[in-house]
Order: structure tokens, then sequence, then C-alpha cells
């Protein structure tokens, strides 16, 4: 089975992602059929624009399979999860390079690459019942899939806010901070995608969304705008951790203060020296280029497997991180994370597009 349903309908190409049961987490099966999907539907002048969904309310996307990622280091330790990474960066760059209109409709879950898929679409549709999130520092990654980028359409103390706690925000928030492009009520989106299927204009695409477009709930978070600056605005990884726990025992958000305490030390000073030290992408491919390289040397470290088999397998959320606190970590250790050096570069696609079986 391979979790994906491919159709076309009127000028539109329709990617279904249909694992409900894993929240539609991406395996390599899944994301290797996407991009000949994509590569397929970029020759074919039948096909005007993709919309990219998912066969359940409950999700979305919760993101890539990294309990697959985990199984093919323990099969080939010495290669790691590389494997993995290839399929999953090669279809976020084919996502990434693709010249025709997608939107994205998002319902429930959206996190990690399900995030990274959904904002790497020209337009992303969000319903109130989404629960959007970067949790990769649960588990010893780093908001990756762009992230670096697209989170930048907040506030940048919102965007460290979000990577480096993986804290949950809602439409509002999404909306707030322009991390969505429209919001609409969960119970068009079945006639919305059908009239997105019969629209053959960027003109006409807009329209269509504008008549089905409703006002978002409340945000949470971006309510908490200036506390957020005050503590995520200046500072390095532990200076913000001591502020977020001063804000915590005066009654503040308590969340902010046992993320920063509770999650993976190296993750979390990744995060906030690419977003405040590194240079800005200039694309999202070059993004997601540097994010492979990353993604390559955090699955090599022993954070990932451990956080991963206390967040997702045994679920005790007792991680051993090592190092164990953000004083542990130093200036040389973040450098060495980004020293590409030798580093083979994300491989081109391997396969040659064919004509894609649809439904």
């Amino acid at each position: 089975m391979t979790h994906i349903i491919l159709s076309q309908k009127g000028v539109a190409g329709l990617i279904t992602l249909d694992r409900p049961q894993a929240l539609n987490a991406m395996t390599i099966e899944m994301v290797t059929q996407m991009s000949e999907a994509l590569l397929a539907w970029d020759a074919d002048d039948s096909i005007h624009h993709v919309i990219i969904t998912s066969s359940s309310p409950r999700a979305f996307c919760a993101g890539g399979d990294v309990r697959q990622a985990v199984g093919i280091i323990a099969e080939n330790p010495q290669k790691g999860a590389v494997p993995y990474f290839d399929a999953e960066y090669g279809f976020d760059r084919i996502l990434a390079r693709f010249q025709k209109p997608v939107i994205a409709l998002v319902d429930g879950v959206v996190m990690g690459g399900g995030f990274g898929v959904a904002r790497l679409a020209d337009i992303m549709v969000v319903s109130s019942t989404i629960k959007m999130a970067m949790p990769e520092t649960a588990i010893g990654l780093f908001p990756d899939v762009g992230a670096s980028l697209f989170l930048r359409r907040a506030p940048l103390a919102a965007a460290l806010m979000m990577g480096m706690t993986g804290a949950v925000i809602g439409a509002g928030d999404a909306m707030a901070w322009r991390l969505a492009d429209y919001h609409c009520d969960a119970e068009t989106f079945a006639a919305l995608q059908d009239d997105l299927c019969k629209t053959q204009t960027k003109d006409e695409v807009t329209a269509c969304l504008a008549g089905y477009q409703s006002a978002p709930p409340e945000p949470h978070f971006a309510s908490q705008i200036d506390d957020i600056t005050a503590i995520f605005g200046t500072g390095t990884p532990t200076q913000i951790a001591e502020k977020a726990k001063r804000h915590a025992d005066k009654g503040g958000e308590a969340s902010w203060a046992a993320a920063l305490a509770q999650k993976c030390p190296t993750s979390i000073a990744l995060f906030w020296h690419m977003m405040t030290h590194e240079r800005v992408p200039s694309s999202y491919e070059e993004a997601i280029c540097r994010d492979y390289y990353l993604a390559c040397k955090m699955t090599a470290r022993p954070d990932f497997v451990e956080g991963v088999r206390a967040v997702l397998i045994e679920k005790d959320n007792a991680p051993n991180w090592h190092p164990a606190t953000l004083l542990d970590i130093d200036h040389k250790m973040l450098a060495d994370l980004f020293d590409f050096t030798s580093m083979p570069p994300l491989p081109e696609v391997c396969f040659t597009p064919k004509t894609i079986e649809v439904n």
C-alpha cells in the first residue's frame, strides 16, 4: 500500500495523503510517488495546478516517518538515515522547483515535514481545526524543510519561539503571523476543492478562495507578542531559557520554560544559531539543501534515535540527551554542525518521470 491517492479532476492534479492511522506521516515510498507525480504533471499540459490534501480531517500530515528513518539507521548504522533523507528532501526540492501553482488544503495536524510541504505550496489554506507546529527539538532533530525561511513570515522572536519550543499554534496564530494564506471553514473544504478544480487562471483561483474565506479564530500566542519578543528576541539559548523560566514563575506562559528545559539542547541551540547567526537562504531550494546536510549530521548523533525512542516508541518522555543541557553546548560544537566540507550534495532524482496512473 502506497498511502498516496493520485487523481486528475478538471485541470487539477490531486495528491491525497492517505495514511490516516499514522497521521499521514510520510514514508520513502510516499515521497517517491509524489515526486514521480510532480515530475509527470510538470510536463503534462492538461494539468494547470496541483492540490495537495488529506483523506482524513484528523491530519494533513504529521511530518516524515521518523520511525522508518530510525529503522534504516538500525539496518546500516554506517550509512545512517541518508537514504531516507535522499528521498524526503529530494521530494521537497522538486516541490520547491515546481513551476505550476500548488495549493495545500490543510485540516487537522500539520507538523514538521507536513508543515514544510504545506508551506512549500504556493497557497496554504487552513481550517480552524489545525494543530500546527515544528516539533523536531523533541526528538533530536531541528525545524527543517525550509523552516528557516517560512517561519520568518512571522516576527523573528515568534519564529524562534515556535522552532525552539515546538509550540503548537492554531489557525488564529497562523493567519496573524502569515504562516497560512487563507482560512476557510473545515466543512467547506470538499466544495472548495471541487471548485478549485474548475479554475484555469490565477485570477480565478484567487476569486474562488476569496469566496470561501472566513474569519479565523482569535490567536493565542500572537496576542503575547510583547512577552515573546522580550524572551526570545535577544540573548543566547541559555539566557532565553532563563528568561522563560522567570516569566513562568511570575504566572506567565509556562509551556516555553518547560519545553526549553526538556527538549534536546543541541536541537534548540542549532535552530537558534541557524536563525540568528547563519546567512538567510536565498531560496527554498537553498534552504532545503542546507537542511539536508544538517539532517544527515543530526541523525548521526545519538540524540535522534534516543528522542524517537522516548517520544514515539517507548513513550516514556524521558530522553537522555548528550550534551544534557544548553550550558554544555559551545560555539565550536555548533560551528562543526554547520561545516559541510566533503559532504556529498543532495542527489538529483534517480528515476525517470513516467505516466502516472490516476484514479
